[in-house]
């Protein structure tokens, strides 16, 4: 009885466009008042129970949605008001189909576990063997699955359906894809000891080990090193060179411990000359510690601006 009255209530059907969805706690506050509104007619006349009876009946007209924990559900009243409107209306029956809703209602709510009936599962789950740190993501780990992923994508690509494709074991694609995470961390490790190598070298080359240079010994190691593709040392040569020449000409004092921002700051009584030198080493900064990259014709057009900046006085 319970089951046909619950799906009778939450039947689907075409809601009015102008109703507003009432609470799920409103509706069940309308069977009560419902109910009680029954059960006080008792007594009075035909006409006054019917009055009674339809002005309970527009009530459950304008209920046609019901907002259920967010989800709005289509309702169908009809049933009750056909009861309502009767011409020889069944009090008896309408409250027993109102108190079966109401009844169902409370053993529902009571099956609900309180918050507090949970206290003891939080107090199990508190305790050490329950509890553990969340592992550190291995990037290597996520290299090598990456790879492998990757390559059982390609084998799938290129054998598809052929039955080949079954017989590579995972152990098989598990070596490959070893192999190609050992080739990919020694080509990283091998530019990176590169740059490391070039790095000592043009630091050696500063620290006096060589002949000192002179602003034209730097600017002629720029013009080889770019003859030979290597631009990104060649713009560090000619930032070199025109710091030395500044310091030849007592412009500013050449110190490897002052950084760029104090260069600038050394010249910055001549505006022209700090604006000058500001684009140099703006250039050399995003070459040499952004690793940009560098066309031929870039750096022919950065030599051209430190040979302006040759010809500027202080």
């Amino acid at each position: 009885m319970i089951v046909i009255l619950f799906a009778a209530t939450l039947s689907v059907y075409a809601a009015s466009l102008n109703s507003t969805p009432i609470q799920e706690h409103e509706y069940w506050q309308l069977v009560q008042s419902s109910r009680a509104a029954i059960s006080n007619l008792d007594g009075l006349s035909n006409e006054e129970t019917k009055k009674s009876l339809a002005e309970l009946a527009l009530q459950w007209e304008a209920v046609t949605e019901v907002n259920m924990s967010g989800q709005i559900i289509p309702m169908d009243n009809g049933w009750l008001i056909k009861l309502l409107r009767a011409d020889e209306p069944n009090l008896k029956q309408i409250d027993g189909l109102l108190n079966t809703l109401l009844t169902a209602h409370e053993k529902q709510v009571a099956r609900i576990p309180s918050t507090s009936s949970l206290d003891p599962l939080h107090t199990i789950l508190a305790r050490p063997e329950f509890t553990w740190a969340e592992p550190v993501p291995n990037p290597l780990n996520e290299w090598y699955q990456k790879i492998l992923d990757a390559l059982s994508k390609f084998l799938d690509r290129i054998l598809g359906g052929n039955p080949l494709s079954v017989s590579v074991s995972t152990t098989t694609l598990s070596a490959i894809a070893a192999i190609l995470l050992i080739v990919v961390l020694i080509f990283v490790f091998r530019n990176l000891y590169g740059d490391l190598i070039k790095e000592a070298q043009l630091n050696g080359e500063e620290d006096g080990s060589n002949e000192p240079l002179t602003s034209e010994a730097a600017f002629d190691k720029a013009q080889t090193l770019s003859r030979g593709g290597d631009y990104r040392s060649a713009v560090r040569y000619l930032y070199l060179s025109s710091l030395l020449l500044m310091d030849e000409r007592g412009v500013l004092r050449y110190d490897r411990s002052k950084t760029n921002r104090e260069y600038l700051r050394s010249v910055s009584n001549s505006p022209e000359l700090s604006k000058s030198l500001g684009e140099v080493i703006e250039v050399f900064d995003n070459v040499w510690y952004g690793y940009h990259p560098l066309a031929e014709e870039t750096f022919k057009q950065y030599s051209d601006r430190v040979e302006e900046l040759k010809e500027k006085k202080s």
